[in-house]
């Protein structure tokens, strides 16, 4: 027994001394550590080789297509960065300033010049569905929208007193906007859509100042004195949609207009349709419009995604004249484009960080 204990802490002290000697050393640890060092140097010069492959097949793709054959090929990938805040200049890389001029004029929207007809809107108080109404009325109805490029989403909302324009803050100030939840929740509204533009030089904007005129609940909240805008949108004391393009804020008080936002361009006029190219360019995209029986569409599109791409303006005419829209207007779009319904967003959106902050939105009540 005795030789046995004895054997036993003979083992127990030689196990103890093999770990001592096998405890590295510190030249072994430096060894280490500049083996470490040297992977991690590897690994990163892989990554940045990677990336810069990767750059450069891109701008040789985009090279490929601008010079390329194709002259609608070209148009679309020009229009398409020149719409992004941050990518406007790639194009310019490329061509001369009056060669990218010439794109733009190229695929220009061209407008009926026309004043919006609100004789063409008769406003349905029925409580029916007109397309089908053996069916459940619906007040409110959201369907998807498909398209060769996109996926989008369209709220129809019959009853046109319910939409009106909220704002992040009363008065606007050069603060950060508020994102299109807090709008709708602050106001208590039920659904809202990003609705007019707003500073955002660099796509690196606040959000908190609008671009042209703002009216809300019938107040003109925001105008520069004797500047003109693109297109104002929005909906007179009638509740009908007005659009119209070219006009000064002092003009647009004699419209009778209770709210309404800033942007454009116009995409259906009086049952007519804007003139547009096909190579417009695919983006993200908001839209507004109003049927002949009052009803608002509210639309928002997925772009920039590898399931939906992008719409171009001709694609927002063909959704809004086959929904039936009499007047239909482009709103803000890019990063800026979603829809707030029942609480949750519905659309994807193609900002990293989630919605942006926003000056403006329509919303439904």
């Amino acid at each position: 027994m005795a030789d046995t204990k004895k054997t036993k802490k003979k083992k127990k002290t030689s196990s103890g001394s093999e770990r001592l000697k096998q405890k590295p050393s510190r030249k072994q640890l430096l060894r280490r550590r500049k083996r470490r060092n040297r992977i991690i140097r590897r690994l990163v010069l892989c990554v940045v080789t990677i990336v810069l492959l990767a750059l450069g097949a891109v701008l040789a793709v985009m090279g490929t297509i601008f010079y390329g054959p194709s002259q609608t090929a070209c148009d679309r990938l020009v229009t398409s960065l020149l719409e992004t805040s941050a990518l406007k200049f790639v194009p310019r890389l490329y061509f001369p300033e009056d060669t990218v001029q010439e794109i733009i004029k190229r695929n220009a929207v061209v407008v009926p010049e026309e004043a919006t007809d609100t004789s063409l809107v008769v406003i349905n108080t029925a409580k029916e569905n007109p397309d089908t109404p053996d069916e459940p009325y619906q007040d409110i109805e959201l369907k998807t929208v498909i398209g060769p490029t996109y996926k989008g989403y369209m709220l129809i909302v019959r009853d046109p007193s319910r939409v009106s324009v909220g704002v992040c803050h009363n008065p606007f100030s050069d603060t950060y906007g508020k994102f299109l939840n807090e709008i709708a929740d602050d106001a208590g509204a039920i659904a809202a859509i990003n609705a007019g533009g707003f500073e955002d030089q660099g796509g690196h904007g606040k959000g908190g100042i609008p671009i042209g005129v703002v009216y809300s609940g019938g107040e003109l909240l925001w105008t520069k004195t004797d500047s003109y805008y693109d297109t104002l949108i929005g909906f007179d004391k009638d509740d009908k949609l007005i659009l119209a393009t070219g006009i000064s804020a002092e003009q647009s008080k004699e419209l009778n207009l209770r709210d309404a936002v800033t942007f454009g361009p116009a995409l259906v006029v009086n049952g007519e349709a804007s003139s547009v190219t096909s190579s417009s360019g695919l983006n993200p995209r908001t839209a507004i419009g109003q049927r002949a029986d009052g009803a608002v569409l509210l639309l928002v599109i997925d772009g920039r995604q590898v399931n939906s791409l992008g719409a171009g303006m001709s694609d927002l005419i063909s959704v809004m004249l086959e929904y039936g829209a009499v007047n239909a207007a482009n709103l803000d779009g890019g990063s800026s484009s979603k829809l707030y319904y029942n609480g949750e967003f519905i659309n994807d959106g193609v900002a990293v960080t989630g919605s942006r902050r926003l000056a403006t939105a329509f919303i439904v009540k």
